[in-house]
């Protein structure tokens, strides 16, 4: 059973080119098995970059790092430059691009956090501290929940992007039903943190021509999926190795600082360093 903590925050800073912006049901959300009927083959698509998030980074909190070879002085050794190039990200015809993997030759990966059900201040300390990027994907009803632990994330160079109202299996929703959870997180999220999201990842990876329709008349830039997962505190990546590219799905429960650290360590090894994917899908945004 989670446990939802708060923690209260005081500094947010504005997001920016150099500043950065689970349930047990989710435990089916594994990089290996395709969940539900005809679910999508894995897609790579071209995508443009921006000014990238390779700079200064927040002030770190208290606290140990048993990963992280960051000082108060500079960078942690894992944050990417800012991309190198630019490539288009089209529309297929009126549906929003399917992105599993970012494709650049960068040797970069991308951490993404679902849900939001555990909200330990420890975990947003410990990603404060790294001064790394991330992506969280919020069902709208935990994101209301605690708005404040929510702009802790956006302080810790977290961006927060939207997966649905009530994580449903959108390829068995009504298109009312789809509507309706696509597109009311995006003007929630605005009103909450500052920005409106670029971004939109179904529940259980379950895409489809209906979903990505909608997406893209709600005005996202992509439907986001991943390539590999964690699952007790391992990651397990769908093609074995890292490859460029690649975007990491985390849960916001409570083995989150060890799952970070398991990433940490996995791209270290393999020479990757850790990227923020709206950099490279919605840059300017």
């Amino acid at each position: 059973m989670c446990l939802a903590l708060t923690a209260a925050i005081v500094a947010v800073p504005a997001l920016g080119a150099c500043s950065p912006g689970g349930t047990a049901r989710d435990s089916i959300e594994t990089p290996t098995t395709a969940v539900g009927p005809g679910a999508d083959e894995p897609t790579t698509m071209a995508v443009p970059a921006s000014g990238g998030v390779g700079a200064s980074r927040p002030g770190a909190t208290g606290g140990t790092d048993p990963v992280s070879s960051t000082t108060d002085d500079g960078p942690h050794e894992l944050l990417a430059p800012p991309p190198t190039v630019r490539p288009a990200l089209e529309r297929d015809g009126d549906m929003a691009p399917l992105v599993r993997r970012v494709d650049t030759t960068d040797r970069v990966i991308f951490i993404t956090i679902d849900d939001g059900q555990v909200r330990d201040p420890a975990a947003l300390d410990h990603l404060l501290e790294l001064g790394l990027p991330f992506t969280s994907f919020l069902t709208e009803p935990l994101a209301e929940a605690d708005p404040s632990f929510w702009k802790g994330t956006q302080a810790a160079w977290g961006m927060i992007e939207t997966h649905t109202i009530n994580h449903v299996n959108l390829r068995e929703a009504s298109e009312a039903t789809q509507r309706r959870e696509i597109c009311e997180p995006a003007a929630t999220f605005e009103g909450l943190f500052g920005r409106r999201p670029t971004l939109f990842r179904p529940p259980y990876g379950n895409s489809s021509d209906s979903v990505r329709r909608i997406a893209a008349g709600c005005g996202y830039d992509a439907v986001v999926l991943w390539t590999g997962s964690t699952n007790n505190e391992t990651l397990t990546m769908q093609e074995v190795a890292l490859r460029p590219g690649d975007i990491v799905l985390v849960h916001y429960r409570d083995t989150l600082r060890a799952d970070i650290d398991a990433i940490l360590e996995r791209a270290r090894a393999e020479g990757f360093t850790i990227g923020r994917l709206e950099d490279y899908l919605s840059p300017g945004r």
